[in-house]
């Protein structure tokens, strides 16, 4: 498999591979992924999962925030779509892991994204929102994606200058 890397076997000894380039947050330890994979029993085409590690394996990027917090819209580096940023909150400590993976053959699958803490994907995502085929494929119903947009609505990431590719507000 072409630009993809070995990680390793969830509990249902179903394999999992990195893209690359990875979109395991840089903040992920390899120690860390390896058990909450050992862990997973992945199914289906997409499969999200929050591992709860029993203790603090980071920081949270993605905060809760309110109308009166400093807002920013950004396009991130290797995104497609705009992410709020907040600039007056910090990184809070987690015990949470968030695993986004796709399968790509029936005992195989390639990790969308894992991070520390919990989230949901934007609503713009093509992994998961917009494309067509698979939202008819699946019977796709707008209430994930309603999910996305309110999750959306209360939180944002921290503002990181180094994972910005372009400012849409100021």
């Amino acid at each position: 498999m072409k630009n993809l890397a070995f990680i390793g076997t969830c509990q249902n000894g179903k394999k999992v591979y990195n893209r690359l380039p990875s979109h395991c947050h840089k903040d992920v330890s390899k120690e860390v992924l390896l058990k909450a994979l050992s862990q997973l029993a992945p199914h289906g085409v997409f499969h999200k999962e929050v591992i709860d590690m029993k203790y603090i394996i980071g920081k949270s990027h993605c905060v809760e925030v309110t109308k009166d917090d400093d807002i920013v819209y950004v396009i991130r580096k290797m995104k497609n779509g705009p992410t709020p940023m907040v600039r007056n909150k910090a990184p809070d400590d987690s015990s949470l892991l968030t695993i986004l993976l796709k399968q790509i053959g029936l005992e195989k699958y390639i990790l969308i994204s894992a991070y520390i803490g919990e989230g949901e994907p934007e609503p713009w995502d093509s992994h998961f929102y917009n494309q067509v085929t698979w939202r008819k494929k699946h019977n796709f119903d707008q209430e994930e994606n309603q999910k996305s947009v309110d999750f959306w609505n209360t939180h944002a990431l921290v503002y990181d200058e180094d994972d910005i590719a372009l400012h849409l507000s100021i």
